[in-house]
């Protein structure tokens, strides 16, 4: 069996993205492409499956052909979408990375799954720990729903009480995130092929 059969991977596509105008940054164009396709595109061949937790547009992302877990509680942040993700899913792990992100590794599933069975395997740069790319273990849903409805919401305060286990990744590149229109034009202008 390989590390991949026991991985699905888990597309948050349903923030608020203020700093983008409200636009669903799934669907910002990039070079002729969709951010979800881009994303999609990197994680594809690391899982099994691949399911999509998003708020809106869900007739859109159903349209690329993956399950699309609605997140219809009233926005509470990454970890709602997290946890509505990996109550749906059926393998033991879920690789989660966000939808604005078009640089994930080639290989961050095989960077990640050495540290099975940790139950939270986090990827952190040079700089600051990464908590929306990494593998989260489908038993963790009952520990955020718990942390949610104490009214938390901030998801490195909940990785940190986890005790994950953290993996730095040296690509410096790989985090990369489009926040707000002038990230993605500069992203564009300097597109890494």
């Amino acid at each position: 069996m390989s590390a991949s059969s026991s991985i699905t991977g888990l597309i948050l596509a349903g923030g608020e993205s203020r700093r983008m105008g409200g636009e669903d940054k799934g669907w910002l164009n990039l070079n002729g492409s969709p951010l979800v396709q881009r994303v999609i595109s990197r994680i594809q061949p690391q899982v099994s499956r691949i399911v999509i937790s998003a708020n809106r547009n869900l007739d859109h992302y159903k349209d690329l052909g993956h399950p699309v877990i609605a997140d219809t509680t009233p926005y509470q942040g990454p970890l709602a979408g997290i946890a509505a993700g990996l109550n749906a899913i059926e393998t033991d792990y879920a690789l989660v990375v966000p939808t604005d992100a078009p640089l994930i590794p080639n290989d961050l599933v095989k960077q990640l799954v050495h540290f099975i069975p940790a139950r939270l395997i986090l990827c952190e740069d040079e700089s600051r720990l990464q908590p929306l790319f990494g593998l989260y273990h489908c038993t963790l849903k009952q520990s955020i729903n718990t942390y949610l409805s104490q009214g938390q919401r901030k998801l490195t305060r909940w990785c940190q009480l986890q005790n994950p286990q953290i993996v730095t990744i040296s690509d410096t590149k790989a985090f990369t995130n489009l926040n707000t229109p002038a990230d993605l034009a500069i992203f564009e202008k300097n597109l890494p092929n």
